[in-house]
């Protein structure tokens, strides 16, 4: 009798790893490399938030399907940037990106009120991306006659909701506290402690109850 193969699609860590490298660690390091190269704090700001925005555009572009959340990043990073500049802000450049999480979090809650959280469709995409559409159509149907398959959804989208929101909160204050060039270091390090707390919750809730797409 032969063993039975374990057909699961294997996390690829570094399709995962890769966007958090690119909008995260490298923009920190143009900027902090750039500030000791003596470029003013907007400069610096401005040239190291071109790599998230490329990278979105990028996946835009070649994804087959309209992203609706790549099309909000770009433009409300364009119109924060737009405005600090018409304001002549540093502070309000650097402050931005909290007010993109804001409105994230914001997004999220909304999605409860309209009856379907964000995770739903968040969901669907990653069963199907492992699965095929009929995996993703069998995962989401659970939706439909699982009281506790929405409860948990609806759960996890409110936490990342009400986190986002908090860390918007969180980086606004930073950004309008600590010296200059002491901002983007330390809401980078408070954001990834963030994304791991929600994340971590996300995965040990979503294995418990049996939610994983």
């Amino acid at each position: 009798m032969s063993a039975v193969t374990d057909n699961k699609p294997k996390a690829r860590w570094g399709a995962v790893l890769a966007p958090v490298l690119i909008d995260l660690v490298v923009p920190l390091l143009i900027f902090y490399g750039l500030r000791r190269a003596g470029v003013g704090v907007v400069g610096a700001t401005l040239t190291g938030s071109v790599i998230p925005v490329v990278r979105t555009a990028y996946s835009l572009v070649r994804g087959a399907k309209v992203d609706w959340l790549a099309i909000f990043m770009i433009s409300a990073l364009a119109l924060g940037t737009i405005a600090s500049l018409a304001m002549d802000s540093p502070r309000m450049l650097l402050a931005k990106d909290g007010v993109i999480t804001a409105l994230c979090g914001f997004w999220m809650l909304g999605t409860l009120l309209a009856g379907k959280p964000l995770l739903l469709s968040i969901g669907r995409g990653i069963a199907e991306a492992k699965r095929g559409k009929g995996g993703g159509e069998i995962w989401a149907s659970r939706w439909d006659t699982e009281p506790r398959f929405r409860y948990g959804l609806r759960l996890i989208t409110a936490v990342w909701g009400v986190g986002l929101v908090l860390d918007a909160v969180v980086r606004v204050v930073i950004a309008y506290t600590l010296p200059l060039d002491a901002v983007p270091g330390v809401t980078t390090a408070q954001w990834i402690a963030l994304f791991v707390v929600l994340y971590g919750f996300m995965i040990v809730y979503s294995r418990k109850n049996d939610l994983l797409a």
